[in-house]
């Protein structure tokens, strides 16, 4: 009958809805985790992104502080000696609410947006596999950055700028000297940074795709039974949160590594206000304007050559390894322990489709 159709139809779109919003949820306070922990690291590595080499964003000319932004942990000990452990630590340091906010909207509406996109692939075409994940991932990123590029631009501003201002204050003078093009500046590297998540969720859900038939299949080993007749209950369908660790610390450190050239410059075009020495030493028709991701580039490449696309790489893939790794095993673990409290009947829908792919 047609009403039965359209009934069930209605429920496996609910399911779809709880299970990604869960599984965001569970992304959202992994990042906020992830993020209070490593916050000295999050301040000083935007700021070196930002700073390093001679085509700077600084407002300043101090060639002290120039010279310490070469590194990561030199710029951290110089932000430490200059400002202060306030400087540096959570929830003291400048932008951290809105660091914050940023993290949790932006794997909140990553997570959602890819379990969405992957119910309608999953209900159009059928599993999921490596291509699948990297068109999903692709997808989320894009529509993820869209959501939360203007939070990026004001939490790298309050982590760079010279003055000192609270988080309204600095949003209302990013507004008077730019409008609205302040909040997206950008805009065309953090699309492009989508990339970024392509590779990291791909070896991620890939890994733990295979990883979690092999456990299924060596406990129906153990249990002397074959997959059909194993008890539901003792099917895996999370990661441990050192399995996530890990899996999560190496497919990241691939990503970053890969992307940060591109990283760098989104940064720089984030990081710029009119009165950076950047947009000073430029050209008379450029000079105060905001140089673009090519513009950007090509400075970049005119004062430090290929080192000006990599200055900072260790903090950044550091600090984002650390991060997603940490995310990655909170996440895996409140999505499961929310599933099996909250939602026991979705919880044992799950157990089954685990089951069903181990026997694949």
């Amino acid at each position: 009958f047609p009403w039965k159709t359209q009934s069930s139809q209605t429920f496996r779109a609910m399911d779809a809805s709880i299970e990604g919003f869960v599984k965001a949820l569970g992304g959202g306070v992994g990042a906020l985790f992830s993020t209070t922990v490593l916050y000295p690291l999050e301040v000083t590595k935007t700021k070196v992104q930002a700073f390093a080499g001679n085509a700077t964003t600084d407002e300043e000319d101090n060639l002290e502080k120039q010279q310490a932004m070469g590194n990561t942990f030199a710029a951290m000990a110089y932000t430490w000696r200059k400002e202060g452990p306030k400087a540096l630590l959570a929830p003291w340091a400048p932008g951290y609410a809105s660091t914050c906010a940023d993290a949790f909207v932006f794997n909140f509406v990553y997570y959602y947006y890819f379990e969405f996109f992957r119910s309608i692939y999953q209900s159009k075409v059928g599993r999921v596999g490596y291509r699948g994940n990297m068109v999903l991932a692709t997808c989320a990123g894009a529509c993820m950055q869209l959501t939360t590029l203007p939070l990026q631009n004001h939490s790298t501003r309050m982590q760079t700028q010279t003055e000192k201002r609270g988080n309204w204050a600095t949003a209302l003078a990013m507004y008077r000297e730019e409008g609205l093009g302040a909040f997206y500046k950008g805009l065309l590297p953090c699309l492009l940074l989508s990339l970024n998540a392509t590779i990291q969720d791909t070896i991620f859900e890939g890994i733990k795709d295979a990883w979690l038939k092999r456990q299924n299949l060596s406990a129906a080993a153990k249990a002397g039974v074959d997959l059909a007749q194993m008890k539901l209950r003792e099917v895996q369908v999370g990661l441990s949160a050192a399995q996530a660790f890990w899996l999560g610390l190496i497919s990241k450190l691939i990503a970053s590594t890969i992307c940060y050239p591109l990283t760098r410059i989104k940064q720089m075009c984030q990081a710029q206000t009119k009165r950076s020495k950047l947009r000073r030493s430029s050209s008379e028709e450029t000079e105060g304007k905001a140089l673009s991701m090519w513009e950007m580039s090509l400075k970049v490449w005119t004062e430090d050559g290929w080192r000006g696309f990599i200055y900072g790489i260790e903090g950044q893939v550091f600090n984002a390894s650390l991060k997603a790794a940490l995310n990655r095993s909170a996440k895996e673990r409140i999505q499961v322990m929310l599933f099996f409290l909250l939602f026991p009947e979705r919880f044992r829908k799950m157990r089954a489709m685990a089951l069903a792919q181990a026997q694949t």
